[in-house]
């Protein structure tokens, strides 16, 4: 397959990922945001934040010291003697196109990802042309991708940023998959639109972290490769491990191997789809670091083995997390000290299943508590006056062999091979479509129609112009319009705000 245009939304310093390109100006200059990354003895400050001391005349893009094993460019978006996004969008594909030979692919990839926001917006011109920008920078990056075989990331931290990129791309974007499954995607997209959906993480998400997955972890742990290995039998095989080397020290080992903060493009795109409800069986810290990237670390909920108590975004960690070593479940004996805990988990995964559409995401299926529960909500939903002809769940597995088919949950392969790092990252495709899908079902989808920086992307569209005429004049009523005492006005206000009527947050 071809390189892949990602469109996320969340903190691009956290992406694992071959490169970042950093915007900056003609003279080498950026703002403190990107201070993080950089090796300020190379840099000296200046009005705009920092300036590159050794800098170079006539380049395109000049490359810096690495940060957390990737690359650095920076790569100017903003001149003051030529304002022309296509100028922009050029400058930007060179520099991708610049890493077609010789760019790493991180542990977990196939394929290198390079990462980059949405240049030339800050202090690069193009904050009040930003329509005019994404018109041109998107195309650019869709052809860089493809013709050079890489994937790349365009991360987004504005909602009317997102909602205008994904407006934009096209249904045709995702030629890797059959209609069946685009149909899917766009089902499941929806859903979560609506708030149908429930999320259910697996060891198959965090692939593309270099993570091993059950089989994997346990190997490592043993030393050498499991024979007859099964998943059924994985908790007998890491009691046999901790047996041998002491369960504390078992757990801090798993506990060091995956406390993980780093994000993949999949771990963004499902925390962007604003799903409340999550479970995993996941120590990592890969989604927390997700969803704080969209939420706000105060805009949701950790659960290590206990239920939420708050009405916010939650994530339920049924195994346990790698920021406290001793609530990792893993052996045998785990399980069944957790005896009433995991009965406790296993109650809110039904009660999922019977209320919301579950999409389980890189999850084997192969734990037998969970196929009991699954039995015990197939037999509710049979009593139904009117049961639903449709599957209560869907799966979504790397491939055939990595997960154990269960009746009622349509089950989605990636690939038909066992080729985990190339599934993964089909994956990953799948669930930019899902998210593309979501924004453009999602009552907000049009959050940038009244907000004036996105213009350019109505000029050839007298539809949303025209309907832009119209609401202008409910925007432009002055505090004193009689209008505004109407009992009906605070809807009307909310609606003209979901639009773009207020100033950009």
């Amino acid at each position: 397959m071809a390189g892949h245009l990602f469109v996320l939304r969340g903190d691009l310093v956290r992406l694992k990922c071959s490169a970042i390109l950093i915007p900056c100006d003609t003279n080498w200059e950026l703002t403190n945001h990107w201070k993080a990354l950089l090796q300020i003895d190379k840099f000296d400050e200046s009005p705009w934040g920092l300036r590159l001391r050794a800098r170079p005349a006539d380049a395109r893009f000049v490359d810096l010291a690495d940060h957390a094993g990737r690359r650095i460019r920076m790569v100017p978006t903003a001149n003051d003697a030529v304002l022309d996004p296509h100028w922009v969008a050029e400058g930007v594909a060179a520099a991708i196109r610049d890493f077609a030979i010789g760019l790493e692919t991180v542990s977990g990839r196939i394929k290198p990802l390079v990462a980059l926001p949405l240049v030339g917006t800050g202090a690069g011109g193009f904050e009040h042309r930003r329509g005019a920008l994404i018109a041109a920078l998107l195309p650019a990056l869709q052809r860089v991708a493809r013709d050079t075989d890489i994937d790349v990331a365009l991360v987004l931290y504005h909602e009317r940023d997102h909602t205008a990129v994904q407006a934009l791309r096209s249904e045709n974007d995702w030629s890797e998959f059959a209609k069946e499954q685009l149909n899917v995607a766009d089902t499941l997209g929806r859903r979560a639109a609506k708030q149908e959906l429930a999320l259910f993480l697996g060891s198959g998400i965090s692939v593309p972290l270099g993570l091993p997955d059950w089989k994997g972890l346990l190997t490592e742990l043993n030393g050498a490769e499991l024979e007859n290995y099964s998943a059924a039998d994985a908790p007998k095989i890491a009691q046999q491990l901790a047996d041998k080397l002491g369960a504390a020290h078992l757990h801090r080992v798993v506990a060091d191997r995956t406390a993980i903060s780093d994000v993949s493009p999949a771990h963004l795109l499902l925390a962007g789809l604003g799903v409340r409800q999550n479970v995993t069986t996941n120590y990592d810290l890969a989604y927390e670091s997700a969803l704080s990237g969209t939420l706000g670390t105060d805009g949701f909920q950790t659960l290590a083995r206990q239920l939420a108590d708050q009405s916010k975004t939650w994530l339920l960690k049924m195994h346990g997390d790698a920021r406290r070593p001793d609530s990792i479940v893993l052996t045998t004996d785990d399980y069944t000290h957790l005896e009433s805990e995991l009965r406790a988990v296993l109650a809110v995964v039904e009660t999922l299943l019977l209320t919301s559409h579950l999409l389980f995401v890189g999850y084997s299926m192969e734990d037998d508590d969970f196929s009991a529960a699954a039995d015990r909500v197939r037999r509710i939903r049979a009593l139904a006056e009117a049961p639903s002809g449709d599957d209560f769940a869907t799966v979504l597995a790397l491939h055939p062999g990595s997960v154990k088919p269960q009746p009622g949950l349509k089950t989605i392969s990636m690939l038909d091979s066992a080729d985990t790092l190339a599934a993964a990252r089909k994956l990953e495709i799948f669930l930019d479509r899902i998210s593309w899908a979501a924004a453009r079902a999602d009552q907000r989808s049009h959050a940038h129609l009244l907000d004036p920086h996105y213009d350019d992307l109505f000029a050839d569209d007298p539809a949303d112009t025209r309907l832009r005429e119209l609401l202008a004049t409910l925007v432009s009523l002055g505090p004193d319009d009689p209008a505004r005492n109407s009992s009906a006005w605070e809807r009307v206000e909310s609606l003209l705000k979901d639009l773009g009527a207020d100033p950009r947050p």
